[in-house]
């Protein structure tokens, strides 16, 4: 048999002992939950019958509370309570109902029958309670039939809920005991399974598999050693292990083959190392830059002898141009560009001959322009550091102008700012004018209107004393009728007479009485009349003091609203100047470092020139060359500095900050601006 036909045999047996392992589990599972369902239903059953149990127990406590209540109100939480905990039985009798099984059924039904009676009795007494008083329900619910009828129906309850609590812890021993034998059942299984699994599998691998595959390594290992007299195991197996040992036996002849013809070859190895050798060494010297080792041997062999012969040219060639160039680099070394190669060469190294005169010939002619050139720049460079020089120097004066413009702008920005300020507070003294006067005028209307009332109350108190004016004629015309029938009637009208005498006199002072306040009403009537008019006048004076206190808060916000624009501008214009500042002194550094480069590149194009002059180019120093340019240059630089755009002026700046200064009378700003008036400005 195959060796893989004896492992899908082994994997089949443990399969096999897998799915009896599973299914047997499946089984156990299966089981123990059907179990454990009974289990939990007649738990649900016990649980059910205990709660219903303790349901009647509230009953009987809430029916007690009632027969022991002083009126029907005070018995009313308990007849709530049990009507409540009636409900609560009917829902569990429910909900039992559904989970009793048909051996119990006959049981359940006479529980069911004495529920009913037991919520209809209890019912009745909650109605009994609410109609008639806790004693009508006492006489009907407090009684020993009543208990007995209770007790009978717990009775019943227990009864029930002990067969159920009986089944419970059966079930539960029989779980217990079907889990032990599963549990012993799946051990043994197992145990067996893998028993015979593992003996068919050692039995497998050291008989069939590693003794035979050990031996047959050991056999390998010899013939790879060179022992190629080794017996191969395992030749006629029909196996892959027998495949394995015939493919070996191959490699053992193939060993053999490969022995006999390394013999023959030995003599050709050793030639061809000597000439490798030799070789290397040639290689190794031109590698380091050494082309004066040669084969130069003699092997015995055609073929090695011309090869060595045509590596000794090609070493001995490259030899030689290889040191023409090394003569000319030593000569362009020490600066002498008059060398050249020499010697006829064909082919690359031809090649090299022209580009290696051609290089020497081109840098001849540089080097000569180069001369010239550093020359040149040498002169150029040394007007240049003047001209920068000079240019600092006007830079430096510029950034010192603009920091003084800074300055000035900074002393004119408070002088307006302190006026913008200024004509803020005047702008706000006016607004609180023109409040005041808003306010006053306001006052003046409420005393206009005050007056008016008091001269309407003056003409109304004239018109009351019309009236007692009227009233005392008439008590006047009374009294004189009174003394004329006193009079008539003699002795008897005396002391009447007497009466209408005193009501006549006190008629006629209440008459004099009625004109003084009549006329000094009149009189305080013009004055006030005339209070009304001042008043009236000084009104409108307000009015006309409110209109052109408007007119000076519209001027005075005008000032200020312009103060504020000319202080913003000022602000504008100083923050130009500081920047112009700033790039003036960036510039000046700028100066400063272009001064420094030129001064560098000046002693840089005095070191280039020396080092120029070191080289040898066959012909005098060209001075005549290089005068041209110095003179040319020499007057460019002469005519830049006499031309009239780059002539001092006067700077802009200065001159405008001058004008404000004057223009807002600060005469120190002015002064402080004007001070520098000597000094140049000059634009790049």
């Amino acid at each position: 048999m195959k060796i893989r036909g004896r492992i899908n045999l082994l994997v089949g047996l443990m399969s096999l002992v897998a799915f009896a392992i599973g299914g047997l589990s499946l089984f156990a599972i299966l089981e123990y939950q059907n179990r454990v369902d009974i289990s939990e239903a007649a738990s649900d059953r016990v649980y059910h019958g205990e709660h219903l149990n303790r349901v009647v127990t509230a009953v009987v406590m809430e029916a007690r509370g009632i027969y022991a209540a002083d009126s029907a109100a005070s018995a009313e939480p308990f007849a709530k309570g049990l009507l409540t905990n009636l409900d609560e039985m009917a829902k569990v009798i429910t909900e039992w109902q559904s989970l009793v099984p048909a051996a119990q059924r006959a049981d359940f039904d006479a529980i069911a029958a004495q529920s009913r009676g037991f919520v209809q009795f209890r019912s009745e007494t909650v109605r009994l309670v609410r109609e008639q008083g806790p004693a009508a329900a006492a006489v009907q619910g407090n009684n020993e039939a009543n208990r007995a009828n209770r007790k009978a129906f717990q009775a019943s309850i227990d009864k029930v809920v002990a067969a159920d609590q009986a089944e419970l812890t059966a079930i539960g021993e029989g779980l217990h005991m079907f889990s032990e034998t599963v549990l012993i059942l799946v051990s043994v299984v197992t145990m067996l399974g893998v028993l015979i699994g593992a003996a068919f599998g050692l039995i497998t691998g050291r008989r069939h598999l590693s003794n035979p595959i050990v031996e047959l390594t050991g056999a390998m290992t010899r013939i790879a050693d060179g022992d190629f007299n080794t017996q191969v195991p395992s030749v006629g197996r029909k196996d892959e292990i027998g495949d394995m040992a015939a493919a070996v036996e191959v490699f053992k002849r193939n060993g053999l083959e490969v022995s006999r013809m390394n013999a023959s070859e030995a003599d050709m190895r050793g030639k061809n190392e000597e000439f490798r050798r030799r070789m290397a060494e040639v290689v190794t010297a031109a590698v380091g830059g050494d082309f004066t080792r040669r084969i130069n041997h003699s092997f015995g062999d055609q073929g090695l002898d011309a090869f060595g012969r045509d590596v000794d040219q090609l070493v001995g060639s490259v030899d030689t141009g290889v040191s023409e160039v090394r003569r000319v680099v030593a000569s362009l070394a020490e600066g002498d560009l008059t060398q050249s190669m020499r010697g006829e060469f064909r082919g690359n190294f031809a090649e090299l001959q022209q580009n290696v005169d051609g290089a020497m010939g081109n840098l001849r002619t540089t080097m000569k322009d180069v001369r010239s050139a550093t020359t040149s720049i040498n002169d150029n460079s040394n007007e240049l550091r003047a001209a920068t020089d000079d240019l600092s120097k006007r830079t430096e004066q510029q950034a010192a102008a603009l920091e003084q413009t800074s300055a000035a702008l900074d002393e004119i920005m408070a002088v307006v700012r302190n006026s913008a300020e200024r004509a803020q507070e005047a702008s706000t003294m006016v607004t609180e004018a023109k409040q005041s006067a808003a306010q006053s005028g306001t006052v003046v209307r409420s005393a206009v209107e005050a007056m008016g009332r008091i001269e309407q109350a003056s003409g109304e108190i004239s018109q009351i004393i019309n009236v007692i004016d009227e009233i005392a004629f008439q008590t006047n015309l009374l009294a004189l009728n009174a003394g004329v029938e006193a009079a008539r009637a003699g002795e008897a009208g005396k002391g009447f007479a007497v009466v209408a005498q005193e009501v006549r006199e006190l008629a006629q002072r209440s008459a004099n009485a009625a004109k003084d306040i009549k006329s000094l009403i009149t009189k305080s009537g013009q004055e006030v009349s005339s209070g009304v008019t001042l008043v009236q006048k000084t009104g409108e004076s307000l009015t006309e003091i409110e209109s052109r206190v408007h007119r000076i808060n519209d001027h005075i916000h005008s000032i200020a609203t312009a103060a504020r624009e000319q202080a913003t501008g000022l602000q504008e214009v100083n923050t130009a100047v500081n920047q112009m500042d700033q790039v003036t002194q960036k510039n000046a550094a700028m100066v400063e470092e272009t001064s420094a480069a030129t001064h560098k590149l000046s002693s840089e194009a005095s070191h280039l020139f020396g080092l120029v002059s070191r080289f040898d180019i066959g012909t005098g120093a060209g001075s005549a060359a290089t005068s041209a340019p110095r003179a040319a240059v020499s007057g460019a630089v002469r005519a830049v500095a006499t031309d009239g755009h780059s002539a001092p002026r006067v700077s802009p700046a200065r001159k405008m900050v001058g004008t404000l200064a004057r223009a807002f009378g600060g005469g120190g700003s002015a002064a402080a601006v004007a001070a520098p008036s000597g000094d140049s400005w000059e634009e790049f």
